[in-house]
């Protein structure tokens, strides 16, 4: 789609007002999209909040809205993650937040903006979207739009990767997303294969422990950012950042659900599967109170759907097939749970090993978020005014 003849202006969240009416922006642009679930106004503001969120301690952002004849029309956020370019050696800067109209005007000068508040900070691309990391929801959905978000994954309306496209952005990574119906994993010809594997490693499952809340997330941190290392654009999550995640998280653990699995008493692999909470956040509209907070609490029970959010395995276990041993736990746990759906992922598109034990367990790829890299230096002229 094309603009109108008015100019569009972009310019930095400056206020109570203007940062409200950034969180806002999607909720009035994809109201009417039913695979979009609202995420908690609470949760965003906290989310953006400088002096709330741990990603701010290594990163900083500027938030930014377009306007067309006074209406706003998109937003964005540049990011810069000190944490990034400290552990990979390169001058990347970030984009995030990004909601707007089906126009391409608006999208180039939203970009446009982006790149040349990176630029001025000496970094030479820019990578998104992603909000405010890869360890936060990330990548623009270019497949599987007719399937609802799950827990932690963004929407967003077909036509978003097109218009980054045309802002001068090309294809960085694709991020897939695999679907399982629960009762279509192979537990009892799985079981026999991991009972094998357990044996011969001397392995030792054990489900997550709430009673030891905290030593348990520090386990799964030290897992996490050990075996996640060598993965294509990793960042380590610092402590406070897990402990902030996990506290998020924590209203919708369900220790049958949460597994490690220990060598000689030493946890070496995890995995966590989450309740997808989308299904109810599409009932509560952004707002938990005054009746959301009991639609969330005692509908998290009846959600039939699940999302292995994460899985991770020391390096020095890795090929040992302990992955199998978390996955049949996990989907045992879901089955006695009732649960009926399930999704696995992200994976990179080119983690080769991840892709066939998913497939080999019978998922299949349904969705695929895609990263973008641009130069902050756009070559041509810009379409849009700011």
């Amino acid at each position: 789609m094309t603009a109108s003849g008015e100019p569009i202006t972009v310019s930095p969240v400056a206020g109570r007002r203007d940062l409200e009416t950034f969180i806002r922006l999607p909720y009035r642009l994809l109201q009417d999209e039913p695979c979009w679930p609202p995420p908690l106004l609470f949760d965003v503001r906290n989310r953006l909040d400088r002096s709330k969120n741990p990603f701010f301690e290594h990163g900083e952002a500027e938030y930014f809205l377009a306007r067309r004849g006074g209406e706003v029309v998109g937003r964005i956020a540049a990011i810069r993650n000190h944490l990034h370019e400290e552990v990979h050696k390169e001058k990347l800067g970030f984009f995030g937040w990004f909601d707007l109209i089906n126009d391409e005007d608006v999208a180039c000068s939203l970009l446009d903006t982006a790149r040349q508040w990176a630029a001025d900070r000496g970094l030479e691309a820019l990578r998104g979207p992603v909000s405010f990391s890869l360890n936060d929801e990330c990548g623009c959905l270019v497949d599987g739009f007719e399937h609802p978000a799950t827990i932690m994954t963004p929407w967003n309306p077909p036509w978003y990767g097109a218009l980054i496209e045309g802002a001068g952005f090309t294809k960085s990574k694709d991020l897939y997303s695999f679907a399982l119906p629960v009762m279509e994993f192979g537990v009892e010809r799985i079981g026999r294969i991991v009972e094998r594997i357990k044996k011969r490693e001397g392995a030792r499952l054990r489900q997550f422990d709430p009673k030891q809340f905290s030593q348990e997330v520090a386990r799964i941190e030290a897992i996490y950012n050990e075996a996640w290392t060598a993965n294509w654009g990793f960042v380590p999550m610092t402590p406070a950042e897990f402990r902030h995640m996990a506290k998020e998280l924590k209203p919708v653990l369900v220790p049958e659900l949460a597994h490690f699995v220990e060598i000689e008493g030493r946890p070496v692999g995890f995995s966590l599967v989450l309740p997808d909470v989308n299904v109810i956040l599409r009932k509560l509209k952004g707002r938990l109170f005054p009746f959301g907070i009991f639609r969330l609490l005692f509908g998290l029970k009846r959600v039939k759907r699940i999302r292995l959010m994460a899985m991770g395995v020391i390096r020095e276990h890795h090929m040992k097939g302990l992955d199998s041993v978390l996955y049949l736990a996990a989907f045992e746990g879901a089955r006695d749970l009732g649960k009926t759906f399930s999704e696995l992922g992200w994976v990179l598109e080119d983690n080769a090993v991840m892709i066939n034990t998913i497939e080999r367990i019978g998922g299949h790829r349904y969705r695929t978020h895609r990263l973008y890299d641009a130069p902050t230096v756009r070559h041509g002229n810009s379409k849009g005014a700011h």
